[in-house]
């Protein structure tokens, strides 16, 4: 079947296995669907047919808005559509993805130093698997149903999300490092405080006591030094004054008797 078509427009619709997708070219009272060239369904005089079996129950018109639709889609329904509209052949490119899986994240090795997270589903037909550290994507990739990361001590403290995604749609599994990381147990926040208790604390409790004692052993030996020094003095300078003193009696004295 042929139309006497002006004019082409193409447009892109998709959906997902099983889902139902509008064909957005309205047909009121004559008119016809095409896929890859071949007649699916004719409508004339208001009256519609289905002229493709492997579209019997699935594929329908409505009088009201002369939309086409087409129902629990499959795969295969994947291709171009043509839509006579008032004399005009519209054209229409469908793609049918499988639905979007929901991605599962394990733990797949740890370490003291980091932790591999790994994220998989059970199939990526036509979609890709993607890692995100916050609002920037760290790897991807388009044919591996499983993508692992790496996730260093440092990287503990953010926050990390596996997608899974096609044109259809995306899912999205957060997670939280720290917490399905059994290495925060050994590295991270907790190791500071624990090596800082443990080693830097008592080390600088001890060499300020030790400086400590050394200025007060300081301090004493000085007092010590200047007592001693204080009272030897003292007894030098005594001895004359008591040995002139007693020659003055003695001198007295003698002159005394000799008078």
């Amino acid at each position: 079947m042929t139309s006497s078509a002006d004019q082409e427009v193409k447009q892109n619709l998709i959906s997902t296995v099983g889902g139902e997708v509008t064909i957005p070219g309205p047909v009121k009272s004559r008119g016809f669907v095409l896929k890859q060239g071949r007649l699916i369904a004719s409508v004339k005089d208001s009256v519609f047919e289905i002229e493709n079996v492997d579209f019997l129950n699935r594929f329908s018109w409505d009088r009201a808005s002369g939309l086409f639709s087409i129902r629990r889609l499959q795969s295969k329904d994947s291709g171009d559509y043509s839509v006579d509209v008032n004399k005009n052949l519209v054209s229409f490119n469908l793609s049918v993805y499988d639905a979007v899986l929901e991605p599962g994240v394990t733990v797949a090795s740890v370490s003291s130093e980091r932790c591999t997270l790994l994220c998989a589903v059970d199939q990526l037909s036509g979609g890709t698997l993607s890692w995100y550290q916050g609002e920037d994507l760290v790897d991807q990739s388009s044919t591996q149903r499983s993508l692992p990361l790496t996730v260093d001590r440092l990287g503990l403290r953010s926050s990390y999300r596996c997608v899974s995604a096609n044109p259809a749609g995306n899912l999205t599994r957060s997670v939280d490092a720290k917490t399905s990381c059994p290495v925060e147990q050994l590295t991270g926040d907790e190791e500071e405080p624990i090596w800082l208790f443990r080693v830097v604390i008592p080390i600088v409790c001890g060499v300020t006591f030790i400086l400590f004692l050394s200025v007060i052993i300081f301090y004493v030996e000085r007092h010590l030094q200047a007592s001693i020094q204080q009272k030897g003095g003292f007894t030098q300078q005594e001895e004359p004054e008591h040995g002139r003193c007693n020659t003055h009696v003695r001198y007295n004295e003698i002159q005394g008797k000799e008078n």
